[in-house]
This record gives structure tokens, sequence and C-alpha cells, in this order.
């Protein structure tokens, strides 16, 4: 009977656990947010279909991200001239709440220590933890005042699902003269061409040149292929068009991009990788070395 009720006992507990991972969105915005500072009104919700009517002009970044839906409400002192808006974004995974995170945050953020990650520049205070992105603004003034934002960040941190993990994808990025704060994901348009999908950047320092690190992510070896092929036939240089489709797992390949100058790339499983944005694309081809050897099973 104890081994009965002991197992019973631990299902219940998973099934807490689940829910509280998925309580409403709406619930995740407490009424009071920092000291003296209580919810204005009531909070407002979106899902994909109507987040335009909240974010008009940025809606179209936030759906490929696997956006699913959105609560926003104001904050404000007893005078209500002061104020702060807080929105809680969930995205369709962590991977998913750290691009649309890093679409924001520029090399020069200033960092703090909620959530995985998150920054303030004075006006906002943004961070992603778990598959959710918060959004805090200043409303009724220039800007805001750092304990009322951290105190607002902290209190939401602690409504969201615990953890504070990184997207684990990011440790491909991690070669020897990257840049701090400039990784991205992309959902889409990798470099901003269609045949290489999603994928995450860098930018790194080789020599003197600064160039773009990038890993392309595709759901298999067949697709990955299939887009290195798509890229040579788009750039057509003699020669080029053949070498991308004849490419060998782990080959370097040279070319010369109309958008990025000299590029090194290499096919690798279901991953293409590659070095972008200098003179001559073969000075990048030690740092496309490491990044084949940053993926799995490498």
């Amino acid at each position: 009977m104890t081994r009965f009720v002991a197992a019973i006992a631990a299902v219940f507990f998973i099934v807490l656990q689940a829910s509280a991972a998925e309580r409403a969105i709406d619930t995740l915005l407490p009424e009071r947010i920092a000291p003296g500072f209580s919810m204005d009104g009531k909070v407002a919700t979106y899902a994909p279909e109507n987040l335009y009517k909240y974010i008009d002009g940025e809606a179209e970044l936030y759906l490929p991200y696997g956006f699913e839906k959105a609560a926003t409400a104001r904050y404000a002192q007893s005078d209500g001239a002061y104020g702060i808006v807080a929105s809680i974004f969930k995205m369709g995974s962590l991977l998913d709440a750290f691009g649309i995170y890093a679409s924001y945050r520029g090399p020069e953020a200033r960092l703090t220590g909620v959530g995985a990650e998150g920054f303030s520049d004075g006006s906002q205070l943004m961070f992603y933890q778990d598959r959710y992105f918060v959004r805090l603004e200043v409303s009724g003034a220039a800007s805001g005042k750092a304990d009322v934002f951290n105190a607002a960040a902290q209190r939401i941190s602690r409504n969201l699902p615990a953890g504070r993990q990184r997207p684990g994808e990011l440790e491909f990025l991690k070669v020897a003269g990257a840049f701090p704060l400039t990784d991205r994901y992309y959902a889409s348009g990798l470099l901003g061409y269609s045949f290489f999908g999603r994928g995450l950047t860098s930018e790194v320092a080789i020599g003197r040149e600064r160039a773009k690190i990038f890993v392309a992510l595709f759901p298999s070896g067949e697709a990955a292929c299939r887009g290195l092929d798509e890229y040579g036939n788009y750039l057509k240089a003699p020669g080029v068009s053949s070498a991308m489709a004849g490419a060998k797992k782990g080959v370097l390949l040279h070319a010369v991009d109309p958008l990025y100058k000299g590029i090194v790339l290499a096919l690798s499983g279901r991953y293409i990788v590659g070095v972008a944005g200098l003179k001559d694309g073969r000075e990048g081809d030690g740092t496309a070395r490491m990044l084949i050897g940053r993926l799995p099973g490498e």
C-alpha cells in the first residue's frame, strides 16, 4: 500500500507541475508588479490572428517564431501618471523565445540578472525565460527607474516556468573570436535567403576583419543538400553550381556572394556552416572548421 500511495503522490506531483507550467497567460501578470505599482485596468490577451491590433507593424516579426499567445497590462502609481506596460509573449520553444528577444538586443546592451538573459536601456527591460519573452516599457515618462524595472521583471519571472536555460543550439556559435551579444536565431530566411531556412548567426573577428558566422539548421541531410544546391544555382558563377551540387561532408567551399562578398561554407549532416563577409573566403577556413567541430556528432 505504501508503494501505491507513493506512486499516486508522484503522479499527482507531476500533474501539478504540468498544470503550473501551462497556466493561462493572463494569470502570469500579477496584480502588483513593484512597490507602489498596481494593475491599472484589466489584462488584454492576443492570439496570432489579432496580434496586429496590439503591435501593428511588428506582429509579422513574432509569427515565424511560433507565437501562440500574448498578455499585456499597464501598471501605475496612485496618481496614474507614471506607469509600466508589461507584456508576456508565449513563443513556440525556448529557441524561438531567444530568437525574438535577440532581435531587440544590441551588442552594447546592459544585461540584467533576470530570466535566461535580459537587458535594460532605461526606457524598457526585456528578457526571455523558458518559452516566454517578456517586455516592460515605461509609460507616461521618458525613462524608467532601474529598481522599479528590476522588481517588476523579477516578479513576473517568478510566475514563469523555472529555469535559466539557454538554447543548446547557441553552443554551435562558440568559436574563437566571436563577439559577445551578437548571437541571433532566425526562424526563417537565414542571411536573407529563403533556401537557407532557419538558423543561427554571430559576428566574429578574423584578423582585422569583422565577419558573420552562420549555422543553417535543416530537418535532414537531404534538405541541407537541397539548400546548398539552391545556393549554388543562385550564385550561377562558372563552376560554383557544380561544386555546391557535388559537395561532400566537411569539404570547404568558397564563393563570392553578391551580399556578403567572400564566403566559405561547408555541408555537415543536416547543417550548413559558414563564414561570410570576408575579402577572401579562404580567410575564414579555420573558423569554418571550428564551426563544424561544434556540431553534434562531429
